[in-house]
C-alpha cells in the first residue's frame, strides 16, 4: 500500500483529496502546514508527497527542504482550483515537482500519482512491506473505541499471547500498537506531536536545536532512536532503550485513554523486521490509560452489581501481579481486598482515594485478579480478637522513627534498602526483609503511633518498590541508567555513561574494602575497557594496582604511575588521580615530588580529605 503524504492547507479539499486517496488504495497522512508536513515526512517516509498551493508560502519552502533531504523524493505539486481559477504551472514551478496537477479533486491527481510511482519504482528509496501488507489485509477484528473497550483489548491480547497490530481511528488520525506475544513492542501514530522526538521535546529533554537536527537526520533515512544518537541527545544501549521504552508505555497510555474512535486488530508478526521491540509490562499502562481517559463514573456504573459482595484477591493475582506493575500505593490497597469487607464498605473507607480505588478494583476484576463472594471470607476458625487498647509510642523512639525514615523517603531505591549498585537479586532480598521489618506495623502492634502511621506506610511503599525494581537484572539496570544519566548518583560525570562500568567500579571498591587485590584489579580493568574516558575507574585501576601483591614492586610502580597519569590526562586536577600518582612516587623514592604534588592538588581542592591524608601520611613517614 503506498504511502502519500498531503500538505494541503484548505480543510475542505484535503478532507476530499485524502478521501479520494485512500478509495483509491494509498496510505494517506495529512497535514496542514510545513512544519507538520516535514516532521510527518521525518517520521513515516511516505513514497510521495503531493503539496497543495494554499499551503504557507504555496509550499514553496516545504519542497525546497524536502528536495534537500532526499533529491529523489516524489513531489506532486497541486494547484487551487476550489478558489476560483487556477494559479497555473507557471506559479508552481518553484516547487521543482515530478508532476502538476490543476484541480487535486479530480481523478488526475490519483493517475498522476499512480504512473509516477510505477515509474519511480525501481530507483525509489527502498522500503519493507511488512508493516504494510498486514495493515491492508482484512482485520481479524474491529469495532468502536468506547470507555474500557481498549484497555480490555490489550487484555485479552495479552491472554492470548496473540501478535499483530491494534490499529485506532480518532479524528482523522491513525495509532498503531504492535504486539509481539501479548506484549506491546512498538508504535506509530500519524500525528507527529505523539512522535518520539516531539515527545522528548515537549518533556524539556531536548532544545529546538536539538529537534531540528533530530528530525534532519529522520527526513535522511534514520531510525528515530538512531537520529537522537546522531544528534547527541540519547547514548546508545540502556539510556536509548530506557527512553524508547518510556514513550511507548506513554503511547499505550493515550490509547487506552481514547474515548472515541474506531479500532481493528490486524493479526500476524510480519512487521517484527521493521521495529525495533522494546517490551512493556503488557498490563500496566491498562490501569495508567484508564485513570487517564476513563470517568470514575464509568468504574462505579461497572462495580453496581458487586457492591454488595465481599471483594477477594483471586488465585491470579499472583500471575498478573508482575504484568500489572501496581505502584506501592495500588499494591497496598490490593492487598486489603480480603474478601472480609463489601465493596461498598471497602470503597467508603477510601473516600479520600476513591477513584484510584474504584479504578483498581474494575482493573483487578476485569483481568481476573480479584473475585466477588456473597459472603465473607472465613477467620480459620479462631474468629478476631477484641480490639485491645495500646499503649503510647515513646517519645525517643518515635523521633528515632521519624528521622530514619526521613532519611529514607527522598533519597534512591538504592538507598532505601541501603544497598549499593553492584547489588544483586539476593542481596536486594536479604535488604528488603531487614529494612521492611524495621517499620513493618507489627514492630509497633502494642503501641498507638499516631501521626507515625501515614509515615510507616509510606516507608512501606518505598522499599516495596525499591525492591520490585532492584531484585530485577532488567529493572534494576534501566533504573541505574535513569539515575546515571541525572547524575542523581555518583555526582558529577562525563557524558557517555556505561551502567556495567559503573557497576564494575562498585564491585572493585568492594573487593578493595575486604582487602582482596586481585579481585579489585579485575572489576577496575573491566571498568576501565568499558568507559575508557572516564577518569575516575583509571585513577582507582592505579591506585588497586599499585597494592597488587602479584605484581613486582617496580611493575606495581609502573601500573599505577600510567593509570594516574591517564586519568590526569582526562581530568587535570583529578584528586584521586593526583593522590595516586603521589603514592607512586613516595614508594618510588621521590617523596619530595610526592609532597609537592599533593600541596598544589590542595590548592584547587582545599576540602580534599583524600588528599589531606595523603599529605599526612607523606609527613609521616618523611
Amino acid at each position: 500500500m503506498p504511502r502519500i503524504l498531503l500538505a494541503e492547507g484548505h480543510p475542505p479539499t484535503r478532507e476530499f483529496v485524502a478521501r479520494s486517496l485512500s478509495d483509491a488504495g494509498f496510505e494517506v497522512l495529512v497535514a496542514d502546514d510545513p512544519q507538520r508536513a516535514y516532521e510527518l515526512y521525518a517520521a513515516r517516509r511516505p513514497d510521495a508527497v503531493v503539496v497543495g498551493a494554499s499551503i504557507a508560502d504555496g509550499g514553496t519552502a516545504l519542497a525546497e527542504r524536502l528536495r534537500a533531504t532526499d533529491p529523489r523524493v516524489v513531489l506532486v505539486a497541486a494547484d487551487q482550483e476550489h478558489l476560483g481559477r487556477a494559479r497555473g504551472l507557471q506559479a508552481m514551478l518553484p516547487l521543482k515537482a515530478n508532476a502538476y496537477v490543476a484541480d487535486p479533486t479530480r481523478r488526475e491527481l490519483v493517475e498522476k500519482l499512480q504512473g509516477l510511482l510505477s515509474r519511480a519504482s525501481g530507483a525509489a528509496r527502498p522500503r519493507s512491506r511488512g508493516v504494510a501488507a498486514l495493515l491492508a489485509r482484512e482485520p481479524s477484528a474491529r469495532g468502536e473505541v468506547k470507555p474500557g473497550v481498549v484497555a480490555r483489548l490489550l487484555h485479552q491480547i495479552w491472554r492470548s499471547l496473540s501478535e499483530g497490530v491494534l490499529a485506532l481511528e480518532d479524528g482523522g488520525a491513525e495509532r498503531r500498537v504492535f504486539f509481539l506475544r501479548g506484549v506491546p513492542v512498538a508504535c506509530e501514530s500519524d500525528d507527529p506531536a505523539e512522535s518520539l522526538v516531539q515527545w522528548l521535546f515537549d518533556g524539556g529533554r531536548l532544545d529546538e536545536a536539538a529537534r531540528q537536527a533530530a528530525l534532519e537526520a529522520m527526513a535522511g533515512g534514520l531510525s528515530a532512536g538512531a537520529a537522537l544518537i546522531a544528534a547527541g541527545v540519547l547514548e546508545p544501549g540502556e539510556p536509548l532503550q530506557a527512553t524508547v521504552r518510556a514513550h511507548l508505555k506513554a503511547a499505550v497510555v493515550r490509547v487506552v485513554a481514547q474515548k472515541e474512535g474506531r479500532w481493528r486488530f490486524h493479526a500476524g508478526a510480519e512487521f517484527a523486521p521493521e521495529v525495533q521491540p522494546v517490551e512493556l509490562l503488557p498490563l500496566q499502562p491498562i490501569l495508567e490509560g484508564a485513570r487517564a481517559g476513563i470517568a470514575a463514573k464509568h468504574f462505579a456504573d461497572a462495580l453496581r452489581a458487586v457492591t454488595d459482595a465481599y471483594p477477594v484477591r483471586s488465585g491470579d493475582f499472583q500471575q498478573v501481579l508482575p504484568a500489572a506493575g501496581l505502584g506501592s500505593a495500588d499494591l497496598r490497597l490490593a492487598l486489603g481486598l480480603d474478601g472480609r469487607t463489601r465493596t461498598r464498605e471497602w470503597l467508603e473507607a477510601r473516600r479520600g482515594e476513591m477513584k484510584d480505588a474504584l479504578s483498581l478494583l474494575w482493573f483487578l476484576s476485569m483481568v481476573g485478579a480479584v473475585a466477588f463472594h456473597e459472603a465473607p471470607e472465613a477467620d480459620d476458625g479462631y474468629g478476631r480478637a477484641p480490639p485491645r487498647r495500646r499503649k503510647p509510642l515513646p517519645a525517643d523512639r518515635a523521633e528515632a522513627v521519624r528521622q530514619a525514615a526521613l532519611q529514607i523517603l527522598p533519597g534512591t531505591y538504592f538507598h532505601a534498602l541501603g544497598v549499593d549498585v553492584a547489588v544483586d537479586a539476593a542481596e536486594a532480598e536479604r535488604a528488603y526483609q531487614a529494612v521492611a521489618s524495621r517499620f513493618h506495623p507489627d514492630g509497633f502492634a502494642e503501641y498507638d503511633v499516631g501521626d507515625l502511621e501515614d509515615l510507616l506506610a509510606a516507608v512501606q511503599d518505598k522499599v516495596t518498590a525499591a525492591y520490585r525494581v532492584l531484585s530485577n537484572d532488567e529493572r534494576r539496570r534501566a533504573y541505574l541508567s535513569f539515575l546515571l544519566l541525572r547524575f542523581e548518583l555518583t555526582g558529577v560525570r562525563r557524558p557517555g555513561i556505561d551502567v556495567d562500568a559503573e557497576i564494575a567500579l562498585k564491585r572493585g571498591e568492594r573487593a578493595l574494602a575486604a582487602r582482596r587485590n586481585a579481585e579489585a584489579v579485575q572489576a577496575l580493568r573491566q571498568a576501565v575497557e568499558r568507559n575508557a574516558k572516564e577518569p575516575e575507574y583509571a585513577a582507582m585501576l592505579g591506585f588497586a594496582e599499585l597494592f597488587d601483591p602479584v605484581l613486582p614492586r617496580s611493575e606495581r610502580i609502573a601500573e599505577a604511575r600510567r593509570q594516574a597519569r591517564r586519568a590526569l590526562s582526562l581530568a587535570p586536577d583529578h584528586p584521586r588521580a593526583t593522590a595516586v600518582l603521589a603514592l607512586a612516587e613516595e614508594q618510588g623514592g621521590d617523596a619530595a615530588e610526592a609532597r609537592r604534588l599533593v600541596l598544589a592538588a590542595l590548592k584547587a581542592h582545599p576540602g580534599s580529605e583524600l588528599l589531606k591524608q595523603v599529605l599526612h601520611r607523606l609527613n609521616r613517614v618523611g
